[in-house]
């Protein structure tokens, strides 16, 4: 693998990292700032406003212009927002600087198609497995690490590390862009088949209820009881151990099965529809701990193969790195779409005793339609 990708990988992780360090402190934010639930899940559910807004155009300039102008666009804007969101008093600034870090986000992962294709030929699921498991990575180590910090360094300063870690990943990338590939196909002429809505779908039922249960988690063991403090704490370690999952299963398996891609798609399809059920049934209806730690990692684990799968299985529909990468964009739009809906509307089912089975009920179907579309992805 060439040394020149990680900058990139660094970036990603800063993003992922920066972005769920905000998972488990959810009701702390609620109290700091005097806000409702909803207003601090909108937050973290505006990085898929901001893929569904800025997806399709950062495709469109990574193909039509550099990958190299879009990812310093995107290290830029990923510090001035996390240390804005940082340096914020009230919500009103806090909300503007959290929205400004998350167009970062759409403007690193949305191309990722078109570096996997023009730096490593013929490895896109690889590239992709491992790009998508980096974000997962960081996002498990700042939802693990955010309580702890937390405790030693406050909120503000917190806050603080995420920027500082978006700085070191401006700086890394910076001189590594002139090395990145800028002269290829800029035609994106048949970059759509209709046969990737099937892919779309996929990637939004996983990507959207992983987000989901990221950002409920601590306040559905309050609700079973536990106290605030604890809820925190907890909330941050099986946020944490679902994401690091996800970035393992996307690191390992989409390699694994890169010649067997098929296979690959029906295997962690099913897997991740049965380990969503452990998930969404343990955390709902249990306090048993270790039980509900497994459903999130394993949920995490092969759902994000899955949707790593889904992802690269959508180059295949077009033959150039121009057109892939704007293919790999529309993915992460829609997929994002749904993670800047579904989080707020079916998350607040589980913010209360009698709504919390219609919750389960819709988990399982989106995501047993999901499982019934891996027979038939493009492969």
């Amino acid at each position: 693998m060439e040394t020149r990708i990680l900058p990139y990988w660094f970036l990603i992780f800063t993003i992922g990292f920066g972005w769920f360090s905000l998972a488990p402190l959810v009701p702390v934010l609620e109290n700091y700032f005097g806000v409702p639930l909803s207003s601090i899940l909108f937050i973290i559910s505006a990085y898929g406003y901001s893929m569904a807004i800025l997806g399709l155009l950062a495709g469109f300039l990574s193909a039509k212009f550099t990958i190299r102008s879009v990812l310093l666009i995107s290290s830029i804007l990923s510090f001035i927002g996390l240390l804005g969101r940082a340096l914020s008093n009230d919500f009103s600034t806090f909300f503007l600087f959290a929205i400004i870090a998350s167009l970062a986000y759409p403007l690193a992962i949305a191309p990722v198609g078109s570096i996997a294709k023009s730096m490593f030929k013929g490895r896109a699921n690889t590239v992709v497995g491992i790009s998508v498991g980096i974000l997962f990575i960081g996002m498990a180590l700042g939802s693990f690490s955010s309580p702890s910090i937390l405790s030693f360094i406050g909120l503000r300063g917190t806050l603080m590390l995420t920027a500082i870690l978006a700085l070191i990943a401006m700086v890394l990338i910076i001189p590594f862009l002139r090395r990145y590939p800028s002269h290829y196909e800029r035609s994106l002429k048949g970059s759509f088949n209709p046969g990737m809505i099937k892919n779309w779908y996929v990637g939004l039922a996983i990507a959207s209820i992983s987000v989901m249960f990221g950002s409920i988690t601590s306040v559905v063991l309050q609700i079973h009881g536990i106290v605030t403090l604890l809820a925190v704490i907890m909330g941050g370690f099986l946020t944490g151990l679902s994401f690091l999952g996800s970035g393992l299963g996307a690191i390992i398996l989409p390699s694994l099965l890169e010649s067997r891609l098929r296979l690959g798609l029906i295997l962690t399809g099913l897997l991740t529809f049965f380990s969503a059920i452990i998930a969404v049934i343990s955390i709902s209806f249990t306090v048993n701990f270790p039980l509900i730690a497994l459903g999130y990692f394993l949920f995490g684990f092969f759902g994000n193969a899955y949707w790593s799968m889904a992802m690269a299985s959508t180059t295949l529909y077009v033959n150039d790195p121009a057109k892939a990468g704007f293919a790999t964009s529309m993915y992460s739009v829609i997929t994002n779409v749904g993670v800047s809906i579904i989080p707020v509307t079916v998350g607040v089912l589980f913010n209360d005793n009698s709504t919390i089975a219609e919750g389960v009920i819709t988990v399982v179907i989106i995501e047993l339609i999901a499982a019934l579309l891996s027979f038939f992805l493009k492969s």
